[in-house]
Formats: structure tokens, sequence, C-alpha cells
């Protein structure tokens, strides 16, 4: 016979359980940071040899038609204006011109060819090319996230040169050696536009979810042609300038630890989706805002599961989901919570 209280207790910690499953339920497709409009700036760079401007002039369009989906603001720079050959000018205006406290993700996309010389990366562009470096002094410090997709050769240099804090880099390739034509830029312009990347089936492709299934596009591509893959991709969205290459991950979640420690990169990129699930167009962005911070409430709680004792883990699993529950769902006349309706918030 077990002691007097025992049961209950048991009783009780079952039933947290059975609410706390009934959240996560409920809650996992659909924990993603999302703000419905963005600034988009799209470069695309020289083509040098017409076999490649085609490509370059479809994955533009790709960013543009995404765009219009996201309700974002999107500037292309690199194939309008024919006549002007210092494209190099008109991006450091845009960047120089950024709300530095906007609530908006800012975007740099980068479609093209980039070089090495040893001291620094370069975007290929109509008149002089842009470095690292010039991107380095021309960002602001900024409240705002700001992503930067480099799609080209030779552009972990960016990646290293402007990590930081409220900023998510992407670069299709690890190391300046790899300088042969990159085909990632492309595919991740396809990939953002559709669903096909929505690996965990909530509605939208995050920034994670594109980057991961662009990476497996571009290993399919190496593979069917049977080539040495000449670029490996890396994501950075913690601040370290390690990078994090997309075989870390099963599904959206890393599998594997960094030496030293460091903290794996993606959470924050699978926060941010470009184009919104209908769902996602229901939150306001305050609402949002508060959802960013409790999940990494969460997502730290998480991570000090084995240092907490059960009982003081699912109690405090328990208050963040309450709280995350509650942006979601509306509440009736009895103060019950209740899933809002898509159909009746669209009418």
């Amino acid at each position: 016979m077990l002691p007097v209280g025992v049961g209950c207790k048991k009783n009780e910690r079952a039933r947290m359980r059975t609410f706390i499953s009934s959240c996560l339920v409920f809650l996992t497709g659909i924990l993603s940071l999302q703000a419905i409009n963005h600034d988009i700036l799209v470069i695309v760079g020289a083509a040098g040899e017409e076999k490649y401007a085609e490509g370059f002039s479809e994955a533009a369009q790709a960013w543009v038609e995404a765009g219009e989906k996201a309700e974002a603001e999107v500037t292309v720079i690199g194939l309008e204006h024919p006549d002007d050959t210092n494209d190099k000018d008109r991006i450091k205006d845009w960047i120089q011109n950024l709300d530095t406290t906007g609530t908006i993700p800012a975007w740099v996309v980068y479609i093209g060819h980039g070089t090495h010389n040893r001291r620094d990366a370069y975007l290929n562009l109509r008149g002089p090319d842009l470095s690292a470096g010039d991107m380095e002094v021309w960002l602001p410090t900024m409240s705002r996230t700001f992503i930067m997709i480099h799609g080209g050769s030779a552009g972990s240099e960016f990646l290293t040169s402007l990590t930081g804090r409220n900023r998510i880099l992407i670069s299709a390739t690890r190391n300046p050696d790899e300088i042969n034509y990159a085909r990632f830029g492309e595919f991740f312009a396809d990939v953002i536009s559709n669903d096909e990347g929505d690996i965990d089936q909530d509605g939208q492709t995050s920034l994670l979810e594109a980057f991961l299934t662009t990476a497996n596009y571009v290993d399919a591509f190496y593979t069917g042609e049977a080539r040495l893959s000449s670029e490996h991709s890396l994501l950075d969205d913690n601040g370290d300038k390690l990078g994090t290459p997309p075989d870390w991950f099963r599904g959206t979640r890393v599998t594997k630890r960094a030496k030293g420690g460091q903290e794996p990169d993606g959470f924050r990129s699978h926060q941010i989706a470009l184009i919104p699930s209908e769902l996602e167009k229901l939150l306001s962005s305050e609402q949002r805002i508060d959802r960013d911070g409790l999940e990494a409430e969460l997502e730290l709680l998480r991570k000090r599961k084995d240092q907490l004792e059960e009982e003081e883990y699912y109690e405090a699993l328990e208050v963040l989901l309450l709280q995350l529950s509650s942006i979601y769902l509306k509440t009736d006349d009895q103060g019950n919570l209740v899933a809002p309706s898509i159909e009746e918030e669209g009418s």
C-alpha cells in the first residue's frame, strides 16, 4: 500500500503531463517567430557569362514573388538601370538608410559569384566589387534582426565578418577556397518561395528549414552528376563566428555538439519564416515579440532539464506552456482558452 499522499501526487503529476502533452501537440507546429512584413535587398552580381545570367535573373524574380506573398518591401539591385555601373554605392545607400530600431527583419540576399584574395572576400558586382570589410563598416548596430544569405562562392568571410547579436548569416560555402560556381543561392530562391521546405509541416518554411532543404538539393545535384561537391553551406545565428553545417541536424533539431561546448546554431533561424502560415497572420507584432521571449525561455529550460528535479522541471514547463497557449488561444465567456477560427478572423 502506498503512503498517504503519494497516490495523490502521482495523479497530479499524471494530470500535469497530460496537460503538457496536449499543449505540446497544439504548439509544436506553430512555435515560430514571424514578422508579416520584411525589408529585403536582393543583390544580383555580374554574371560574367550568359549561361549564368538567366539563372541569376530567375532567382531574383523568385525572391520578388516571395516578397509579394509576404507583403515585404523588396529592392533588387543588379538587374535594372543597365547603364549604372556602380551597384556598390546603391547597396551602401540601402544598408545605411535602414531603420535600426524597427521590429521587422532586414534581409540582404546575394545571387552571384564571389571571390577571395586572401585578405578579404568580395561580391562580384557591376562596377567596383563589395568586400566583407565594406559591409562590416556600413552595417549599423540594430535592435532588429539582420539576415544575410550569400548564395555564391567564397562567401564564408561574410559570415565571420558580419556575425553578431540579432544577426543570421548563411553562406553557400564554408571556406574561402570554395571558389567554383555555387548553386546554393539559386536553389534557395526556389525553396523560400514555396512550401517544399516545410520540414515540420506547420504551414510555413522557416529560414532554418530553407537552409536545410537547399543543402539537400545541392547534395542531390552533385550526387546526380557524380561529382565532388565544391560547396558546403554554413548557418550562423548565435554570433559565435563558427557556423553549423546542415548535416548536424535531424529534422530541425541539432544532434551534434561543437568542441568546447559552443552552442549550435538553428534556434533563432527556425523562428523566422518569410511567408507566414494562415494561423501566423492572426498574431499581432506584440504577440510575436512576446512569443519570441517565451520560446527562448522554453529552450533554456529544456537545456537545464537534467539539472532539475522532475517535478520542478514540469512545473516550470507548465507555466511557460500556459503563457504560450494564451497567445494563441482566445478566452470564452467562462474564462476557458479556446482555439481561434482562421475563417472567423479572416472574415
